[in-house]
């Protein structure tokens, strides 16, 4: 294993691997880009081709190729290295057998049960005929590979024919156990949808019956259960397929299943996602927000599907997505509509309208909220908190102003009532943060420590400043002179990294002045330290009344006096 893991690193370098995901341009001896694992605008994320590390100095995030893609991909260590060597066209032989049987045998069972599922589409002609009614083209459910499940014990033998061992099965989601022991297919007589993680494995399925068997007392979709490479808040259906057109639009429709995705994506809407049955996660964001900024959302046209949307907004909205909502008039669902006219999608985009606008145009527009003071000004209480959450003050400002227009409330009125909420929120904050904080030590740097700190990383941006620093050495303490003395080291590649992070970008000339300010001041820290032990060793000297150390105490006074006046002059 560790062969390979050395060859997989070799073969893909992390600066090569993470250009594929991240915008990098030079800094001194590293390369330095956006954060893709936090929200920022000043780059603080580092790659050093020099020790094969990525660290960003704004979440503390860190690691080599293989970290990179276990917290990008949301994979685990044994799924990275499989990603990683099919990349890398490396076949892994020593994987530890225990992570194979723990990971890669469930992927494998997915795949040949998703292959099984669609072969028997293929056989049923009720199921195929009703998969085209609802307006799929074969094309459409050969490349989603859509299927179908007979139940009973069809796929449990079908595997255990080609020799997967069923307690496997059972822990992949795809059968259980009877009370009286034995083992049924867990989908009986439903359209098999394949869920495949953004890197295109098959982690899970979504069964929806059809046709003559549909009855209240049959839930309409069965998901698989959650197992060791399915977890559904994790993923997005679709996405794998989507995300480079979303990518590309800065952009994500999101529909609510899996029907409405196939159908929006067979009329062209390619930058589309779906939640199938679950609301929205920080994970789900965590991933959009990387290859988008824009989230476009259809709801229903009733008070369910506006508090829907009024959810999904506070989510989206602390993530810094821009919200437009779509509606699909009479038709119960993107699929329907799109059924009816396959260039219903692409129309309404165009007329998307941000998520404010729509939910003030609901409010507003009631006769029972313009009549009711005591339900308006809850309403406007809610709609300012909802707008509180919004990280751009130029959006917050322009919702106000709105919200002023729609309400016919003074902007006056409004901003002092904003104003308490957000003071309100600020001091909820500041109490949580204390409650956390109560039993958390605090440590601080003191200022000679800050000083070497940021002299050490402008070291390493250059010769002459590593020269000029080292020429003061004897004002630093010893662990930060051989950080510079020893950057082979490798304790000091942080120290590196953060140089890059730092300076990077910063002109030589104005390098070089920082630096010597920055000397300047480690000297003034210096005497000034030394003032006070020589202030002691007056104090001292007086009391004991030894003449020649009260002497000696008052010369080193006199002299590291002088040495701070003369800094301060300089």
């Amino acid at each position: 294993m560790a062969k390979e893991v050395d060859l997989i690193k070799e073969k893909l370098p992390v600066l090569e691997f993470i250009r594929g995901y991240v915008t990098l341009t030079p800094a001194g001896r590293n390369f330095k880009g956006l954060c893709p694992f936090h929200q920022e605008k000043t780059p603080s994320f580092i790659v050093s081709p020099d020790k094969q590390r990525w660290h960003c100095f704004g979440c503390a995030e860190g690691g080599d190729v293989i970290t990179f893609a276990m917290k990008y991909e949301n994979l685990e260590f044994p799924e990275a290295l499989r990603f990683l060597a099919e990349k890398a066209g490396i076949q892994l032989r020593s994987l530890n057998p225990q992570h194979h049987r723990e990971f890669g045998v469930l992927y494998d069972i997915n795949e040949a049960a998703k292959d099984f599922y669609a072969e028997e589409l293929h056989r049923n002609a009720a199921a195929m005929e009703y998969l085209k009614s609802r307006g799929l083209t074969e094309e459409t459910i050969k490349e989603f590979e859509l299927g179908f499940s007979s139940g009973g014990e069809v796929l449990t033998m079908n595997l255990i024919k080609k020799g997967f061992d069923v307690n496997d099965a059972a822990r992949a989601g795809l059968i259980y156990k009877t009370a009286r022991g034995l083992f049924r297919d867990r989908f009986e007589g439903r359209i098999m949808f394949p869920i495949y993680n953004h890197v295109g494995k098959v982690v899970a399925f979504t069964g929806r019956i059809f046709g003559t068997q549909t009855s209240d007392d049959v839930p309409k979709y069965v998901n698989s259960p959650e197992t060791p490479v399915f977890n559904k808040s994790r993923v997005l259906y679709g996405l794998h397929k989507a995300k480079m057109e979303i990518a590309r639009e800065k952009t994500v429709v999101v529909v609510e299943g899996q029907m409405d995705f196939l159908m929006s994506w067979q009329c062209g809407v390619r930058n589309v996602v779906a939640v199938s049955g679950t609301g929205f996660t920080e994970e789900h964001l965590e991933k959009l927000r990387r290859i988008a900024d824009t989230v476009v959302a259809s709801f229903d046209n009733d008070e369910a599907g506006r508090k829907a949307m009024e959810r999904m907004l506070d989510i989206l909205n602390r993530h810094d997505f821009h919200v437009k909502v779509i509606s699909f008039g009479e038709s119960k669902d993107p699929a329907e509509a799109l059924q009816k006219d396959p260039t219903y999608m692409k129309r309404v985009l165009e007329d998307a309208v941000p998520a404010f606008e729509f939910i003030f145009d609901r409010y507003f527009n009631s006769e029972k909220v313009r009549k009711d003071l005591a339900l308006k000004k809850r309403v406007i209480t809610h709609m300012l908190t909802l707008i509180s959450h919004l990280k751009s003050p130029v959006e917050r400002d322009e919702w106000i102003q709105k919200l002023a227009q729609e309400s016919g409330v003074s902007m006056t009125a409004l901003e002092e009532e904003f104003s308490e909420i957000a003071e309100k929120a600020r001091r909820e904050s500041k109490d949580t943060h204390q409650e956390r904080s109560e039993n958390s030590p605090v440590f601080e740097d003191d200022r000679v420590t800050m000083i070497s700190k940021r002299l050490v990383s402008m070291a390493f941006t250059n010769e002459t400043l590593r020269g000029m620093i080292l020429a003061n050495k004897e004002y630093m303490s010893r662990g930060f002179v051989d950080a510079i003395e020893h950057p082979e080291a490798e304790s000091v590649e942080m120290l590196q990294m953060q140089s890059s992070y730092l300076f990077g970008s910063t002109d030589e000339k104005n390098a070089l002045a920082e630096c010597t300010e920055l000397i300047k001041q480690l000297k003034l820290e210096y005497f000034k330290h030394a003032q006070e032990l020589a202030k002691d060793a007056i104090r001292i000297a007086g009391r004991s009344g030894d003449e020649e150390k009260l002497l000696e105490a008052t010369a080193q006074f006199q002299e590291f006096s002088k040495k701070i006046n003369d800094l301060k002059l300089q």
